[in-house]
């Protein structure tokens, strides 16, 4: 009997969902749609396990390595920031002690929820748009869902106080109208894990770097430009001009964001090269997930434009567990190295150069996540394995 009540607690506690219509971007395209499309180059469309393997590799770690764990517990976990609508928010013991066992049922209703439409969609409409209220507690860090309190499904909410739409209700909420990265920190704001590690502070960064003017959207959505938040309009009237960004989300791989905000000064010393990156952003760099990797790379030519030999430098944080092997930042008890610029802070890298060059190529390379790790951790998309560079320059000697 016992065994019976608890499978209907967990049926009714699971029930909770996002209606068919709010559960897709593709249902909102038919207004937004240059919105819509510009969303999905983004890592926020991508953020579900099953669609980043980064994400979905870490958690077998994090599962591997704690075998009183069980995955569906980490994976609700993490949702609170990397797919907030989820229904629930944590595992009760009964629930944890079900799946451990493998119970069907239970299996059978969590995966419903964690691979449910709307969840798969990623960080989309619903996700941000039906904020109502935020209430960011910083000493405890990014919270997700728990910092939020969302609106009556469908209710949107915008920067706008007299739009109109034929498919939803629209309100204002300060949020959206303003700049402030309120919205934002909700997730990126600072996170530790088990150990008592920050293996992110993006918000905290931004904090003690940024002079209180900038917000994130300037640089990862696009500054205010005119043109239409909606194509929408009513019977013999036009669109609403308006004051809009592009929903992009920008990274390094679908946008110029690395050489726009990390500028380079070479100059030759002697019988050297220095070469000087500038982060001109409010954060850290790189900053986010802590296995990202910088580099500035050099190469040495001579007046037939051979090269000479070529060399780079890394900037990056390492991270070690209690046995001071290398991890992932979510398993790790200390932080090994940490080389990362800090915001609006410069750092110059000196190259020896050798006889008889004439000329340096030098850029900018970025890596989500290090060979070594993703080679530890299993991941095999390519877009995690691959390296973001900015477009070479050359300079005489």
């Amino acid at each position: 009997m016992m065994r019976i009540l608890i499978l209907v607690a967990l049926a009714v506690s699971l029930h909770a969902t996002i209606d068919q219509k709010w559960s897709s971007n593709k249902n909102c395209q038919a207004c937004h749609q240059k919105i819509s499309k510009s969303w999905e180059t983004s890592r926020h469309s991508n953020s579900h396990f099953t669609k980043n393997d980064l994400f979905k590799k870490s958690l077998e770690y994090i599962v591997l390595k704690n075998p009183k764990m069980v995955l569906e517990e980490i994976k609700v976990d993490c949702a609170r920031c990397h797919n907030p609508r989820i229904a629930k928010d944590h595992l009760r013991t009964d629930e944890k002690i079900l799946l451990a066992l493998e119970n069907d049922t239970t299996k059978e209703e969590f995966q419903d929820m964690l691979n449910a439409e709307h969840m798969k969609n990623g960080i989309n409409c619903i996700v941000c748009h039906n904020v109502d209220e935020i209430h960011l507690d910083k000493g405890k860090g990014s919270q997700g869902l728990g910092s939020v309190k969302f609106g009556v499904q469908g209710t949107m909410f915008g920067p706008f106080n007299d739009a109109v739409s034929p498919y939803h209700k629209t309100a204002q909420r300060g949020h959206f109208a303003s700049d402030t990265p309120d919205l934002c920190f909700v997730c990126h704001y600072s996170t530790k894990n088990r150990h008592g590690v920050e293996v992110y502070s993006t918000g905290k960064e931004y904090d003690a770097g940024s002079n209180g003017n900038e917000g994130c959207r300037d640089c990862h959505m696009s500054e205010k430009k005119d043109g239409f938040a909606s194509n929408y309009a009513k019977a013999d009237a036009k669109p609403v001009p308006r004051s809009v960004r592009d929903h992009v989300f920008a990274s390094v791989d679908n946008s110029d964001i690395l050489a726009k905000y990390v500028s380079i000064a070479v100059q030759k010393v002697e019988n050297k090269v220095e070469v000087t990156l500038t982060n001109n952003s409010p954060h850290r760099v790189p900053t986010g997930y802590g296995l990202r990797e910088l580099y500035v790379k050099v190469e040495f030519l001579d007046i037939n434009n051979k090269s000479l030999g070529k060399d780079s430098k890394l900037i990056s944080a390492q991270w070690k567990d209690k046995e001071g092997k290398a991890t992932i930042p979510h398993e790790a008890t200390s932080k090994s190295m940490d080389t990362r610029i800090d915001p609006k802070a410069s750092r110059a890298f000196m190259f020896d150069i050798p006889e008889g060059a004439v000329k340096v190529k030098y850029s900018l390379g970025y890596r989500l996540i290090s060979k070594e790790m993703a080679e530890l951790i299993n991941v095999e998309d390519p877009f995690f394995l691959r390296e973001y560079k900015t477009r070479a320059q050359t300079q005489a000697l």
